[in-house]
């Protein structure tokens, strides 16, 4: 009989360990599950698609050496993008810039990118498709 109550204890204190080590690992996954959840935007969970903001750092990068002088300055919610398919960007926007004298000049431009893949704020992973200046 006290190998039989001896036993039943030893079977308690084993599914009362072992409940502790299943809550604890829900609590953790609850944990991770809701910090996912909560984590910042889709770029979080998908890194390799860009959007319009990251086209138009892209198309910066593509216009500033085109204009002749060094002072160049881009508004930051003045463009217009439109998403094409096949990962092309059309951007609509212009540059400011002054020269030695202090005369503000504005570039106008439209460029068409084409995103080829990898790290979105890479210029080498884009291609310029078309841009046009005035």
């Amino acid at each position: 009989m006290n190998a039989y109550l001896q036993d039943k204890a030893d079977k308690q204190r084993f599914f009362k360990k072992g409940m502790f080590v299943l809550v604890t690992l829900a609590i953790i996954f609850s944990v991770f599950v809701t910090r996912f959840a909560l984590s910042g935007s889709r770029k979080d969970i998908i890194p390799g698609v860009p959007d319009s903001e990251d086209a138009y750092k892209v198309a910066k990068q593509f216009i500033k050496p085109t204009i002749k002088t060094r002072n160049v300055s881009f508004p930051t919610d003045g463009y217009q993008c439109a998403r094409k398919p096949d990962s092309v960007f059309v951007i609509k926007s212009y540059a400011e810039s002054k020269d030695e004298p202090g005369s503000k000049n504005i570039t106008s431009f439209e460029i068409t990118l084409k995103f080829i893949g990898g790290n979105v704020t890479d210029k080498r992973n884009w291609r310029m498709l078309d841009v046009t200046e005035n």
